[in-house]
């Protein structure tokens, strides 16, 4: 089996069959695959996705200049403009990416795009020291070929984007926009030396690179690139910085950058959201598990929460500590056990100390105002050491607390 190739550009990118080539869904021409009923309709529509239409000065069999991915499960979808590489394999053409741009984001090869602009509309000046194109029509120099309307794309060109500096033996896939993916196995270790096997994805670029020079190599950087994942092993040191304010008190031992090496798993971005939709979500840390963050942490429930700890449970704050039901719920401190709060019973209900108080002053009124019989009537003097219970009434008001509150 003979192989053609030559280098081609794209005109027209398809994700569906064109209409004029729709196959009649109730044809007996096409045998069925697998005797899949559904076959005939599937290649209405999926024939035709990633297959494009090229335009080039290779002519090597008549007929439509259509061209079908070579691998229909890995593409990187290609633009209008772009160049690409034709293979011809027994009449069908297949396309493969082609890129030897500078712009991660468009993989134009100017000469190619060139040659394959009409001929007889633009030609190479050969006169020109600055080698501009001139129309062959009116002579005007143009700094770049004028493209047909078939080749001009709509997709904005950006130049700030740059490829990334590979370490030996690398494995880079980039998207156009500065979404990446780096298999390694010496990009950040400490000595560039060990072999460590790490996958570095990043998406968006870190703005500081734009301004840099066309054609400069860059690294990602896991604090100002947009998002990353970093799935990391071995002696890959991770340069992570934290971007918190508030002091760590109850995880005052959280690790440094100095500690980021071994089995790890890094996200960072701006904001990160997880979700199980059905399930459970669950964490495990075998070590120690902290959550610190500048702004509001909070836990809603439908269901029970529960917070256990084999040793103490430490509720600190600079203000206040509130526990709150709706009215009807009850907060217990302690065993929670049903009781009847009766003197004597292992759960009791808690004294409110304005209550108590009031109660106590009346009692102690009431002593101050007690009436005695005696032998010759009752006398209304009140008790001998009444100065005492007056004394004890006036610091009623030292039983109770400043700071905890209770509900009725």
């Amino acid at each position: 089996m003979e192989i053609y190739s030559f280098l081609a550009t794209v005109e027209q990118i398809y994700t569906n069959l064109p209409d004029d080539k729709k196959i009649d869904i109730n044809s007996n021409l096409i045998p069925k695959y697998n005797d899949n009923k559904d076959y005939i309709e599937s290649l209405n529509n999926i024939e035709y996705l990633g297959a494009v239409k090229f335009k080039s000065n290779k002519v090597i069999f008549k007929g439509e200049n259509i061209a079908f991915p070579f691998d229909k499960n890995n593409i990187t979808y290609p633009l209008i403009g772009e160049t690409i590489l034709i293979l011809k394999i027994s009449d069908v053409n297949y396309w493969l990416p082609y890129s030897i741009s500078l712009y991660p984001n468009y993989r134009e090869n100017v000469s190619i795009s060139l040659l394959n602009t009409d001929r007889e509309a633009v030609q190479l000046s050969t006169s020109n020291k600055n080698s501009d194109y001139k129309s062959a029509k009116d002579g005007t120099p143009n700094s770049k070929p004028s493209k047909s309307d078939s080749q001009k794309s709509s997709y904005k060109k950006n130049e700030k984007i740059k490829f990334l500096q590979p370490k030996d033996g690398d494995t880079i896939i980039s998207g156009r926009v500065g979404n990446t993916i780096r298999f390694s196995e010496f990009f950040l270790t400490e000595d560039d030396k060990t072999s460590s096997p790490g996958i570095f994805i990043r998406n968006k670029q870190n703005p500081e690179l734009d301004s840099k020079p066309i054609g400069e190599l860059v690294t990602e950087d896991i604090n100002k690139d947009g998002t990353s994942v970093y799935i990391t092993s071995g002696k890959i040191k991770i340069p992570f910085k934290e971007t918190i304010k508030k002091q760590k008190i109850g995880f005052s031992n959280y690790p440094n950058s100095s500690n980021f090496t071994g089995d790890q798993l890094f996200i960072n971005s701006d904001r990160i959201v997880l979700s199980a939709k059905a399930k459970e979500f669950i964490i495990f840390g075998k070590g120690n598990t902290g959550i610190i963050t500048d702004g509001k942490f909070s836990v809603d429930s439908i269901g029970d929460s529960h917070i256990h700890s084999d040793n103490n449970i430490i509720f600190q704050t600079k203000r206040n500590i509130v526990l709150s039901t709706d009215g009807t719920g009850n907060i217990w401190l302690g065993e929670v056990k049903k009781t009847s709060g009766k003197a004597g019973e292992q759960v009791q209900r808690a004294v409110l100390a304005g209550e108590l108080i009031a109660l106590m002053e009346e009692m102690l009124d009431a002593i101050n105002k007690m009436v005695f019989a005696t032998g010759v009537g009752p006398t209304g003097a009140g008790p001998h050491n009444a100065a005492i219970f007056t004394s004890i009434k006036k610091r009623l008001g030292k039983i109770q607390s400043s700071r905890t509150f209770l509900s009725k």
